[in-house]
């Protein structure tokens, strides 16, 4: 039996002409059936050495200039984009049987639209991204104590 038709690929697509369209719609079905965090996602970048890095967040919101995401500007992987802003993403949604890789490059979004997503954010959240010097390496128990600066935040916009 062909495989597109036992998935039932044929009629997911929908006929629709905008790809962002269509993974809103995959989104809104990945919500309901998804144990956990429908909105998770696998990024990939490269550093300076061309070494490729992969690591999970979360999709913050979608519009027509592409997806959103918010990291710690002084990040890993937010170097690699300094350097390189070419990156992929990958959605897994073993409920829906389906995986959607998106590729392109990335920008890092105005300083309101990031304070306001950052403002609204749960206190408990906004203390850990404070807190937190994001895949550093701590030495000694005195650099975990000692008080840190607000974390800065960038976005992921992928668009062509």
């Amino acid at each position: 039996m062909n495989q597109k038709n036992s998935l039932g690929l044929n009629s997911c697509f929908m006929d629709l002409d905008d790809p962002i369209e269509l993974f809103k719609i995959w989104m809104s079905e990945a919500e309901k059936k998804e144990i956990n965090d429908a909105n998770a996602l696998s990024l990939a970048t490269t550093n300076q050495k061309n070494e490729a890095s992969v690591r999970m967040v979360l999709l913050k919101g979608i519009n027509k200039k592409g997806f959103v995401f918010y990291t710690n500007l002084d990040s890993p992987k937010s170097n690699d984009l300094k350097k390189n802003p070419k990156a992929e993403m990958c959605f897994h949604w073993k409920s829906l049987q389906r995986q959607i890789r998106i590729f392109g490059s990335i920008a890092q979004v105005n300083d309101e639209e990031a304070d306001t997503y950052f403002k609204s954010r749960p206190y408990e959240s906004k203390i850990g991204a404070w807190a937190s010097d994001q895949s550093k390496v701590i030495k000694k128990t005195e650099e975990f104590l000692k008080p840190h600066s607000l974390a800065k935040y960038s976005t992921g916009l992928f668009s062509e």
